[in-house]
């Protein structure tokens, strides 16, 4: 008869064993119990917290002080999650937007939670120049809104001109919020950073930015993450009376 041989992965037939004690085999690779895993993932992972907030550049930097597996499940999730974000920005431009489009193109389009922001304007208007440029450029720098834009009475049959421009911010198929007159947006200051503002205090985007822009004097170089000029804490609620217009 033949030599019998080991039928499942890790199982070992008498022959063998002897073989390697005489160290014709090599040795029977050691299991590991599953809890010893567990355990050093566990403490891998408490090294390489900091890695978190890494990106692809920096993790490349940190591949001499961490384990060659952890960076590496570290860096397949960053790069997944790139890939997430990436799909999430799919718009990047203003998109146009008129009544026989807009069911499917905005109060569908904003189910699962996605923002839709729709500009209503009409071209005479000086009131609607100020913020056409600072929305395109809004477009570009929230590229997982989806920002429109269309004539006010090609979406809204005789909308008055004197309501725009009109912004509405769909989301969950539901008109979230309204808001008409360019007054909101920083009127002659309108800029890209009044729409991010106004926009992140509806909760349609996040913002870094500490001061609203619309107190400020139009081109004065206003920087994000620039400390407040005042010092006291009370700044912003003082800002809100400094006779801004509802």
């Amino acid at each position: 008869g033949g030599v019998a041989m080991a039928l499942c992965p890790g199982d070992t037939t008498q022959w063998e064993d002897i073989q390697r004690r005489l160290g014709n085999f090599a040795p029977k690779p050691k299991e590991v119990p599953q809890r010893e895993l567990d355990k050093a993932l566990v403490e891998a992972a408490e090294k390489v917290d900091a890695l978190e907030t890494c990106n692809l550049q920096e993790l490349a930097k940190v591949e001499d002080d961490v384990e060659e597996d952890t960076l590496e499940a570290y860096r397949r999730r960053r790069l997944a999650e790139l890939k997430v974000a990436r799909k999430a920005a799919k718009f990047g431009e203003v998109l146009r937007v008129t009544r026989t489009n807009f069911v499917h193109e905005v109060t569908e389009a904003s189910a699962e939670g996605q923002w839709v922001a729709v500009l209503m304007f009409v071209d005479a208007s000086s009131a609607c120049h100020m913020i056409m440029q600072p929305w395109a450029e809004a477009a570009r720098r929230f590229p997982a809104v989806k920002f429109m834009q269309g004539v006010a009475s090609e979406i809204v049959e005789n909308f008055p001109d004197a309501s725009t421009p009109a912004v509405l911010l769909y989301r969950d198929k539901d008109c979230a919020r309204q808001l008409v007159g360019i007054d909101a947006w920083g009127g002659a200051r309108c800029s890209v950073d009044c729409v991010e503002w106004v926009l992140a205090r509806e909760g349609v985007v996040e913002t870094e930015l500490e001061e609203d822009p619309r107190q400020r004097p139009a081109g004065s170089g206003w920087r994000r993450g620039a400390p407040a000029r005042r010092g006291d804490e009370g700044s912003e609620e003082d800002e809100d009376d400094d006779g801004r217009g509802d």
